[in-house]
């Protein structure tokens, strides 16, 4: 009796571990983007905000995330199976952190955009969402010898190539690099 309860659990182990190595194996990230859809057309963003130049830098900049991060191949719109849309909403610049005598050294740059994805193949809607983000700069400071991880990727000043130029471009990018990783995380997982 004990021999065949030892050969029941050696088999349901053996089953058990087949099915996680098996359901474990099929999975991908690109396995929940609609199948149909292999390409995006990115169009400029429209711009509501008294910001100039903003559309611009971020269709080009969400268009590079994408194209860098190859989930979608990134296409002229006219032939693309999706369209990514969006409406930059709100820029902003408030005071974040004072000194002891009440002065602004850091201020906080927010940027709002509210995004459509859709699925020009079956005619609808796959994605609509306000999506923010900020960075911080200071308009004092030199950005690439300030002793700060400016942009967040674990480098600072000399060991940093992209920590140069002005503080509020910079804090742009952050913000919109943030924005841009929430956008392809929800197109990700909107299937």
């Amino acid at each position: 009796m004990n021999l065949v309860l030892k050969k029941n659990r050696r088999n349901i182990s053996s089953l058990i571990l087949l099915l996680v190595i098996t359901g474990c194996g099929f999975y991908s990230f690109t396995g929940s983007i609609p199948p149909h859809i292999k390409t995006i057309g990115i169009p400029l963003f429209m711009n509501e905000t008294a910001e100039f130049g903003i559309s611009e830098n971020i269709t080009d900049d969400i268009t590079t995330i994408f194209i860098e991060e190859n989930i979608l191949k990134v296409v002229d719109e006219s032939t693309a199976n999706s369209i990514l849309r969006g409406t930059i909403q709100k820029v902003s610049d408030k005071p974040y952190t004072y000194s002891g005598m009440e002065e602004v050294t850091e201020y906080r740059y927010s940027l709002v955009i509210n995004i459509e994805w859709f699925d020009i193949i079956n005619d609808k809607t796959l994605l609509s969402k306000k999506y923010s983000g900020w960075g911080t700069y200071d308009l004092s400071a030199d950005i690439s010898s300030d002793g700060i991880d400016n942009d967040g990727d674990g480098k600072i000043d000399e060991e940093d190539p992209d920590e140069m130029g002005d503080p509020r471009e910079l804090a742009s990018k952050v913000a919109l690099e943030k924005i841009a990783d929430d956008i392809i995380n929800d197109i990700l997982s909107t299937w």
